[in-house]
């Protein structure tokens, strides 16, 4: 199967990801567990086949609801919720992609956070100086015609947020 992937770097300037691979890359890959999480797995472990030098930052973020889940039970379950969230949730998945990944060679350090995903995922990619923020795009195909249809832009709100926030080109993959 072949990955589709638009490059988008900060200014509209493209990036070749494949020839930055070869020279050593660090990707930020922001999973889900969902069938979007396979297309960003796919897409790394492509780029990375027969380089020794390919690094992956495995990010999941857990979005907080308090309001929602606290109902009726105050804060004094946050720490168990967010313990939930972080073991029982998040850390499958991104276990479940570094060891995929490590299957074709890629160095893996996985993450688990809670919060709202954009500042997470600009800091994540800034401390672990990431060359590449690696997303999928949540759109499914028959969703993408309708909308193409309409004439309204084809990429998610937290997509275009990233894209114009982050300092490193981001990658979409479809």
């Amino acid at each position: 199967m072949t990955n589709q992937a638009t490059t988008t770097a900060p200014g509209g300037i493209g990036h070749d990801v494949a020839s930055s691979a070869t020279r050593g890359m660090r990707f930020l890959a922001v999973v889900d567990g969902s069938e979007r999480t396979n297309r960003i797995v796919d897409f790394v472990a492509s780029i990375a086949q027969g380089k020794d030098s390919v690094e992956a930052i495995i990010l999941n973020v857990q979005d907080r609801h308090y309001e929602a889940r606290l109902r009726g039970y105050q804060s004094f379950k946050k720490d168990e919720i967010e313990d939930r969230l972080i073991n029982d949730v998040g850390l499958p998945i991104v276990n479940a992609v570094s060891k995929r990944l490590g299957k074709v060679g890629v160095v893996c350090l996985s993450k688990v956070k809670i919060g709202d995903p954009l500042p997470i995922i600009l800091r994540c990619a800034a401390e672990d100086k990431c060359d590449v923020i690696v997303l999928a795009d949540p759109q499914p195909q028959y969703v993408r015609r309708w909308v193409r249809a309409m004439g309204l832009p084809l990429v998610s709100s937290m997509i275009s947020r990233v894209i114009t926030a982050a300092l490193v080109p981001v990658v979409i993959v479809k």
